[in-house]
């Protein structure tokens, strides 16, 4: 076997075989969505992804005989040395085909990348962060990924093994059937939650968005600030999410719960995009963008996914955080049936999250995929 070869990319020649790389993995994978390589762009240019205002990044291609069989990325973020471990750096958007060479030649070159800035342990992986696609997904292989969720072959569980990586963390995803009734269970909270008339749901104000946000950012970062992996999420990424909600969803995505006209709670559920993308090979033009806006507002997505849930610390592990979160649920359910959805994604939850994973197995979820972060020193 020819020589396996790992370099840097350097200029736009690269950065599109860097992009085009998964379309020579995933050809004959009917579940793969491909990626919108605008969207994939934008999120790797400094210049446009506020992640890069507090971090920096290498992307990397493998080459065996001058053709193209791999890629992935090494990042250093300023928030995970301040808020995680100190001296740990990150890897994503990894591709491979189907050798352990070329997979062991592009971790290799993203370990010395972060080895020689200081980190000594790499996790991972992350497109680009904790709050993007995270994890690499090693058991469910039966269905689409939901919208910013990942997807991969089976086989690259076996080659992160071979290159020395360990699990760090596992994280799910659990799938529900909306247009189904509640267990008896269920009934009895909403109804007890029903008469709490301390808790109020709405949805944002639009004419706000970017202020009613900003309270959603202070209450994730309270509320998920000793979850695994936990890094804040900056006004420029809130900021990035108001354009998001603006262009391609309504204001009911987002459902915000008060008591005494505090925020305690907060849910955003999105229309499973993907639905609408799968077919147009990761192009927006000339004509994909205008098909894809036709679709946001012609065709309802089949089903929906739940990305972000908070509650404030305050009433977590409480009979008024599980009246909080089983009142917002169904609220975003009943609105989404009343839109055409029939299934809804929560993803993703970590494995160690029991009170969030009690509340989804009460309610009737399934678990349905699992996701695996790895970890490796260097």
């Amino acid at each position: 076997m020819a020589d396996i070869s790992t370099h840097l990319v350097a200029n736009r020649h690269d950065l599109r075989e860097f992009l085009k790389v998964p379309w020579s993995i995933y050809g004959g994978d009917p579940q793969w969505v491909p990626p919108l390589l605008a969207e994939v762009r934008t999120r790797l240019n400094p210049r446009k992804n506020p992640y890069f205002e507090h971090a920096k990044a290498a992307l990397f291609l493998a080459r065996r005989d001058g053709r193209v069989v791999g890629r992935i990325s090494a990042q250093i973020c300023e928030l995970a040395q301040r808020h995680q471990v100190a001296g740990t750096g990150h890897f994503g958007f990894f591709e491979c085909d189907d050798c352990p060479e070329t997979s062991a030649a592009l971790f290799d070159a993203a370990a010395s990348w972060l080895a020689e800035r200081g980190m000594n342990r790499m996790v991972g992986p992350f497109n680009l962060s904790i709050n993007e696609e995270a994890g690499l997904l090693i058991d469910g292989f039966h269905r689409p990924p939901y919208i910013f969720m990942s997807h991969n072959p089976a086989y690259y569980q076996s080659l992160f093994c071979a290159a020395g990586l360990t699990k760090e963390i596992d994280v799910y995803a659990y799938h529900l059937d909306i247009t189904q009734p509640y267990p008896e269970r269920i009934e009895r909270i909403l109804r007890s939650a029903a008469r709490n008339t301390s808790i109020k749901l709405r949805n944002v104000d639009k004419r706000k968005l970017e202020s009613e946000l900003g309270l959603l950012l202070e209450l994730f970062n309270e509320s998920w600030s000793e979850n695994w992996g936990h890094v804040p999420m900056t006004q420029g990424e809130v900021n990035d999410l108001a354009m998001l909600v603006r262009r391609l969803f309504s204001t009911d995505a987002v459902v915000l719960a008060e008591i005494d006209g505090k925020i305690v709670g907060f849910i955003v559920v999105i229309p499973n995009l993907n639905e609408l993308t799968a077919d147009l090979d990761g192009k927006l033009f000339p004509w994909g963008w205008l098909r894809m806006l036709y679709r946001i507002k012609r065709t309802p997505c089949r089903s929906v996914r739940v990305p972000l849930m908070g509650i404030s610390r305050e009433y977590q592990n409480t009979r008024t955080g599980a009246a909080i979160a089983f009142t917002m649920i169904d609220r975003c359910r009943t609105a989404s049936v009343r839109n055409g959805a029939k299934n809804c994604e929560m993803s993703w939850i970590l494995e160690t999250n029991e009170a969030m994973r009690s509340i989804l197995d009460a309610s009737g979820s399934t678990l349905d995929k699992t996701y695996r972060l790895y970890s490796r020193s260097i």
